[in-house]
């Protein structure tokens, strides 16, 4: 009897195939990119890092403020630059809400960037032109 219910059990260890993907990310912290006008205002903010992990781009940023919640959207262009690989322009738009406190404020901000890409296919390429940024991030889906 003790044999069956080891046997059993390791039958169900062994069955059991976890294939649901697991985030490294907390998605309450990640944001959903937008596609919209890259032309709206936006509070100064200085990008100080930027990095790519699969969908998710996290900006190091930099913003004065301190006595009022801010809020950052990151917003593509609806048109894309035929090239090879096509470029589309990109901003962070960040709502300060009016904050006219000093305090100067860094953080890291991730966004899921899916919606930026060309086509949701894996290797679709695309180039990111981060307004504020020098270096293109190229932006492969997975």
């Amino acid at each position: 009897m003790k044999l069956l219910s080891i046997l059993a059990v390791s039958a169900l260890l062994f069955a059991c195939n976890n294939t649901r993907e697991v985030l490294d990310v907390d998605p309450i912290n990640v944001k959903k990119a937008l596609i919209g006008d890259v032309t709206q205002l936006s509070d100064q903010t200085t990008i100080t890092g930027v990095s790519l992990e699969g969908n998710i781009l996290s900006l190091d940023i930099e913003y004065s403020g301190g006595c009022q919640d801010h809020s950052f959207e990151f917003v593509g262009s609806a048109a894309i630059m035929k090239s090879l690989p096509p470029k589309r322009v990109v901003k962070l738009v960040h709502i300060a809400n009016s904050d006219t406190c000093r305090e100067l404020i860094s953080e890291t901000i991730k966004f899921d960037i899916r919606a930026l890409a060309v086509t949701e296919t894996t290797g679709s390429e695309i180039t990111l032109m981060l307004d504020g940024v020098k270096e293109p991030i190229s932006y492969v889906y997975p």
